[in-house]
């Protein structure tokens, strides 16, 4: 199932999302600067002069002290951390825009989108009921249970932890006293048949829930834990099943409050459980996150990888933590992450640290006690093979071999096969034996290796030469859909590179092929949420206003720099390619090439 956002839903989310309502809603402090414009103090770098600037009418905002632009979109992207689905999914709910969702390439049908309406909603009223029936009966198991894991209140509505009443009809009759019908809560596993007498009964019965929300913040599911000794089905927690909006494999308990800690501390914490990831928010690191207690799966890898490359992975220290850690390595390490591994002192859990030690203990741990990945392999590496003998410790090279050639990166490879053959005392040479099924060596070799210091000077010159130009071309394009047409005839493909400006000066000279100048804007604000630059925002936001006589001196003269620009590069290439040229014949056929490209530029600057 995949969300259908077209470009008619995206811009629908745009316009009907104010940008300086959704920025002030994120806490920045906006003050009118003119009739249609704001500033504030940028919330993505420290600064005590404000240089953030919202142009409400062109729905665009942008720093000019560290670069960052663009839409509603992007803003939201950027300050809640999020990728553009979850951002545009959340935007929609504030702007009560309905976004169509794919199914197998097709637009789902009505029927089967307010199925999963009507489970959003499900969940989201049980989740209220649940956390306001913990609030009411301060002496129920379950508000015990919490008082003893010293949890308060405030913590536990953060989190969303409730409790169900202890009988087996309770949920049954207030939803349908909330108009849901008996099917859509079984659907939404709130309760539950019973095969044999067809019987329908509470699924949480005398349980303490915490809710799930997928990342959006929309409650999808609960993990139910029991609070009797010995529960009744012999399972301590107990998860909603699978159903339209409840994957177990793709969800991440407290992503959403963790969101913008990974932004702030540039790494996630992964733990096991949900209490382990609670107290790692009280004790102010809000990066943590954990599984569904199931096995941690390569979907919930990749949502975390999308949040962050740094992961640490706050495990149990017993036998079975460090098994879920290696579980946990095979799956991270393709994705290139730098993994680590925290050892809490006394071989407590994150839970228990905090509890005894209080926000210091946690802080010391994660400062102090975080290592490698390797360490615990190396750890892991007695209990599995005789190191004292020469088969033994071949078969432990093998066995960190499985793992080494998981990574994807040749620096990381490197550097984790020198370390590995001195964990194992064995040369690095052997340890490069077990990993000849790897990536050969000179994989990421660069060519550019052959170029020489003084071209790589030039290029760079050359390149920061042209970029201004294109800068320039760009708003002069987006000023004029006639500079656009005339850009076309007189401006080779080549000379217009493939990154955000290259990307926008092509849709700008396109618009004005096509007669579609006045959808410019939206285009270009769709490229900045793909593609976030600096230079493409900040001549959205506050182009340069060019006089008449002056609009045709900058295009020349950019046309020019740019003509010169790819010349010079050009150039410095084949004289590389001269210094190191074997014959007579070559060298000729090289300079033949130099005079070719200083004719052909003369031919088309006088073009302009």
């Amino acid at each position: 199932m995949s969300l259908d956002l077209n470009k008619e839903v995206i811009e629908e989310i745009r316009q009907r999302c104010d940008i300086a309502d959704v920025i002030s809603g994120c806490g920045v402090q906006l003050k009118r600067s003119g009739a249609s414009t704001f500033k504030g103090l940028c919330p993505f770098h420290q600064e005590k002069t404000p240089s953030f600037h919202v142009d409400i009418t062109r729905q665009t905002f942008h720093c000019f002290g560290c670069g960052k632009g663009g839409d509603v979109f992007r803003f939201f992207m950027d300050k809640e951390n999020l990728d553009f689905i979850n951002a545009a999914q959340i935007l929609a709910a504030r702007a009560n825009v309905l976004i169509p969702e794919k199914n197998d390439g097709h637009r789902e049908s009505p029927g089967k989108r307010s199925e999963r309406e009507r489970m959003f909603a499900i969940n989201a009223e049980f989740s209220n009921f649940f956390c306001r029936y913990l609030r009411d009966n301060p002496n129920s198991p379950a508000a015990i249970y919490l008082a003893k894991r010293n949890i308060p209140r405030d913590v536990a509505d953060k989190f969303r932890i409730g409790a169900v009443p202890d009988s087996w009809t309770a949920c049954k009759e207030y939803g349908l006293s909330r108009g849901f019908t008996e099917a859509d809560m079984i659907t939404a596993g709130i309760l539950r048949r019973k095969e044999d007498t067809g019987r329908v009964y509470d699924q949480f019965k005398g349980r303490l829930t915490f809710t799930i929300e997928n990342e959006q913040g929309k409650p999808v599911g609960f993990s139910a834990r029991s609070l009797e000794p010995k529960p009744l089905d012999g399972r301590k927690y107990l998860n909603t099943p699978e159903t339209p909006v409840f994957h177990k494999g793709h969800l991440l308990y407290a992503l959403p409050q963790a969101r913008q800690g990974i932004n702030k501390f540039k790494y996630a914490i992964l733990c096991e459980g949900q209490l382990d990831a609670i107290a790692f928010h009280r004790a102010g690191f809000e990066c943590a996150i954990a599984p569904l207690g199931t096995a941690f799966t390569p979907d919930q890898a990749k949502i975390i990888r999308r949040y962050t490359s740094n992961i640490i992975l706050a495990f149990d220290a017993d036998g079975a933590g460090r098994k879920a850690v290696l579980r946990a390595a095979e799956i991270l390490l393709p994705l290139s992450v730098d993994l680590k591994v925290l050892q809490i002192p006394g071989g407590k859990d994150p839970d228990e640290l905090f509890a005894n030690g209080g926000e210091h203990a946690v802080a010391d741990a994660l400062h102090n006690n975080t290592v490698s990945w390797l360490t615990i392999l190396q750890e892991t590496l007695p209990e599995k093979f005789d190191l004292s003998s020469p088969v033994g410790r071949s078969q432990a090279a093998a066995f960190v071999a499985s793992f080494l050639k998981l990574l994807n990166n040749q620096v990381e490879l490197e550097v984790y096969t020198r370390e590995a053959a001195k964990m194992l005392d064995i040369s690095e040479n052997a340890m490069k034996i077990e990993l000849s099924d790897a990536r050969r060596d000179n994989q990421f070799r660069s060519a550019a290796a052959a170029v020489p210091p003084s071209a790589k000077t030039v290029d760079k010159k050359a390149k920061s030469v042209a970029n201004a130009a294109l800068i320039t071309l760009l708003e002069l394009a987006i000023a004029d859909p006639d500079t656009g047409r005339l850009l076309s005839e007189v401006l080779p493909l080549e000379y217009i590179p493939d990154d955000a400006v290259g990307k926008a000066l092509n849709m700008a000279i396109n618009a004005a092929l096509n007669e579609e100048h006045d959808s410019l804007h939206s285009e270009l604000s769709n490229l900045l949420i793909e593609f976030p630059s600096p230079e493409v925002s900040r001549v959205i936001s506050l182009p340069t206003e060019f006089q008449h006589d002056a609009k045709k001196k900058a295009l020349q003269d950019a046309i020019g720099e740019l003509f010169s620009a790819n010349r010079r590069k050009s150039e410095q290439e084949l004289l590389a390619k001269l210094r190191i040229a074997a014959s007579q014949e070559e060298k000729m056929k090289i300079l033949m090439e130099l005079q070719s490209i200083q004719s052909a530029n003369n031919q088309q600057e006088n073009r302009i």
